[in-house]
């Protein structure tokens, strides 16, 4: 009784008219005790004319009639109130009916309701009043029907993804007979399925439909046609970050299941593939076939292209590192088939080295590091090995052979083309200081120069900052104590042949702490240094801008390349710590930026060599003889009345511009 009376509430609240037809008087009680909606309730036996009299004398416009006839409805021709019911509504208690009433359909859709009465529960009515128009249709409804079940939109693409994101599962239900079964609404929605892609089965499931779908998306199957809505509907998915998941499941499992491997095996043109994505497998089948086609010198342009047809793959992100490196591959062969190493003079190097020189260090380095990344050795051992010996042995060997021939003959070490490295404050810093501008400096343990040259790039892609790019003739011998004392201020440096330790106008340099002092000696205490690691855990808006208050000059030091590079247990990793080093770097840098500083200097204290393979015993040298040997290091040693020796250039202390007799 209670559905009765809410559904009679509804109508009443629709209609001003409601005709209530009740042959075998089974809703007359339910009648006499309905008291809704504010309206007059008239039962009609036999009085239609005085009823039809009542209601057109209410001078009300907007009362409303429950009109209760305990007989059937009359023909039309017979009903003096036909008039009446025409602009009324007429109302039907079987389920059907409250149905139809309750959502506020018209009678012809009872059929439909009747098919699929097991989807009105209370909650589903609930949420399908909302989505209904005045102009719905049998085949509209059916899909709103099903939209409600699965929580989806109320088309057949939204409803596939959600039956598809529950993954490849082998139940023993399918996911479409479990969610529309009970509705009746499986049939209509595989219509659907076949109306919009042109899918056809006898006895159709989701399983069955994905394994057309993948089939159809395979160019090495030609056994499943599908309508061109297909190709919209995949990339949907793969585009999906929602859905995108089960994308992953679905071909995954397909791809076993279809034998795809057995089918790239026999396949001789890869082009077929070129442009698909549907399976895993043929990602790794084009990055094979790349690195084969670089063995055997397949022009740039052809592997270029290929690269660059895959970045929309699906699967491009699980490979990125391989085409990265791929890339990195190219570039190093374009760039030494298009060099000459000529190195006439230490200016001359230099100067070639900074125009094009320093790019092959960066391919070679960034194909290290993405090789790395990738992980898979065997995919790629063509290209790393092509690239290790033809770095090596066709780029830094001939350098450094050509290098060493200029550098034998000179006497003092400097050059014209570049400052010496001890003159970096006077020609980096000061003019900022002499102009009453305040500086960062910022000096990164071995960031070489084509590493620096990249951060450049990525400063200037930030459009918020102007930079540029400048080299400096490093100390010697180099390594970090004397690199970082000689981008201190002070006129006299002296390296202590015993330990390595460097005096800077008399002061250890050797620490934050001790040239922190150095810096606040030389501007009455307006410098100062940090470490890297405390300036980023500063409070940019309190610490921070107080440090740029408080000083005209402040040293960041970080040391990140370093730190891995010149330890045997990690220097195989050098290439990621340049990438972890500019990420660094960059983060310091919008730091100062944050912190209102305008002006940065960034620098290092020395460079580095770098090979990923390791360096064969046969290449080390033996030192020569010598009166005295006070300190040795893998790069240099130190000593006193060193026998001259045709393999290694020997540099009295005076020639590097510091005091002492070793």
């Amino acid at each position: 009784m209670t559905r009765i009376s809410d559904s009679l509430e509804r109508v009443l609240g629709r209609h001003r008219l409601v005709f209530w037809y009740d042959p075998k008087g089974e809703w007359s009680r339910a009648f006499e005790d309905f008291e809704g909606a504010g309206a007059t309730k008239l039962k009609v036996e036999g009085t239609e004319f005085s009823t039809k009299v009542a209601i057109h004398r209410d001078s009300n416009p907007e009362a409303r009639y429950l009109l209760y006839f305990p007989s059937e409805r009359p023909k039309d021709m017979d009903n003096w109130l036909l008039d009446l019911l025409l602009q009324g509504h007429e109302y039907k208690a079987d389920r059907a009916s409250l149905i139809l009433q309750e959502v506020g359909l018209p009678y012809e859709f009872r059929e439909v309701i009747e098919a699929h009465k097991g989807f009105f529960g209370a909650r589903q009515i609930e949420a399908l009043i909302p989505m209904l128009t005045p102009v719905e249709e049998a085949r509209t409804l059916r899909l709103k029907m099903m939209a409600v079940l699965t929580g989806t939109e109320a088309d057949v693409d939204s409803l596939l993804l959600a039956f598809l994101s529950r993954g490849p599962v082998e139940a023993l239900l399918d996911p479409v007979e479990d969610v529309l079964g009970a509705a009746n609404l499986v049939d209509a929605f595989w219509r659907e399925a076949g109306a919009r892609f042109g899918y056809a089965s006898e006895t159709p499931t989701l399983r069955d439909f994905a394994t057309a779908l993948f089939r159809w998306a395979n160019p090495l199957d030609s056994g499943v046609a599908f309508d061109p809505h297909a190709r919209v509907f995949l990339q949907t998915w793969k585009d999906s970050q929602k859905y995108s998941p089960a994308f992953r499941e679905w071909s995954k499992a397909l791809e076993t299941d279809l034998h795809v491997a057995d089918q790239l095996d026999a396949l001789e043109d890869v082009g077929k593939i070129e442009q698909a994505d549907a399976f895993a497998a043929f990602e790794k089948f084009i990055i094979h076939r790349l690195c084969r086609g670089f063995e055997k010198g397949t022009s740039t342009a052809a592997l270029s292209a290929t690269i660059e047809a895959r970045r929309s793959s699906f699967w491009y992100g699980d490979h990125e590192d391989a085409y990265q490196a791929l890339a990195q591959a190219i570039r190093l062969r374009e760039l030494l088939d298009a060099t000459e190493l000529h190195v006439d003079s230490v200016d001359a190097g230099i100067g070639r080295y900074l125009s094009s020189w320093h790019e092959i260090d960066a391919a070679y380095r960034r194909f290290c590091y993405y090789q790395r990344r990738y992980g898979q050795v065997a995919v790629m051992k063509c290209v790393t090995d092509w690239v290790e010996k033809t770095y090596v042995n066709t780029f830094l060997l001939p350098l450094a052979d050509q290098w060493s021939d200029c550098v034998r003959v000179m006497g003092a070490w400097g050059t014209e083309k570049l400052p010496m490295q001890r003159r970096f404050f006077g020609h980096f810093v000061r003019p900022f200081l002499a102009r009453g501008q305040k500086v960062f400096v910022v000096v990164s343990d071995s960031l070489r120069y084509e590493a620096a040259a990249e951060l450049v790039s990525r400063i200037q892609a930030e459009n918020r900052w102007t930079a540029e790019l400048d080299a400096v003739l490093a100390s010697l011998p180099s390594y970090t104590q004397l690199g970082m004392a000689s981008l201190l201020p002070g006129e006299k440096r002296e390296l202590q042949p015993t330990d390595g330790t460097v005096l800077v106008d008399g002061k250890n340099a050797a620490g934050t702490e001790a040239r922190r002092q150095i810096l606040a000696a030389a501007l009455a205490g307006k410098a100062t240094a940090i470490q890297a690691e405390v300036f980023l855990e500063m409070n940019t808006k309190t610490e921070a801008r107080a440090l740029l208050r408080d000083h005209d000059v402040v040293y960041i030091f970080h040391n990140t390349i370093d730190k891995v590079g010149d330890s045997p247990a990690t220097e195989a990793k050098t290439a990621d710590a340049v990438q972890t080093a500019l990420a660094e770097l960059m983060q310091i840098l919008r730091k100062i930026a944050n912190a209102n500083g305008n002006n940065m200097v960034l620098t290092a204290d020395h460079g580095f060599l770098f090979q990923q393979s390791e360096v064969a015993q046969a290449d080390d040298l033996p030192l020569p003889a010598a009166g005295e040997w006070l300190m040795k290091n893998r790069r240099f040693a130190l000593g006193r009345s060193i026998a001259k020796n045709a393999a290694v250039k020997t540099l009295a202390a005076k020639d590097l511009g510091l005091p002492g007799d070793w």
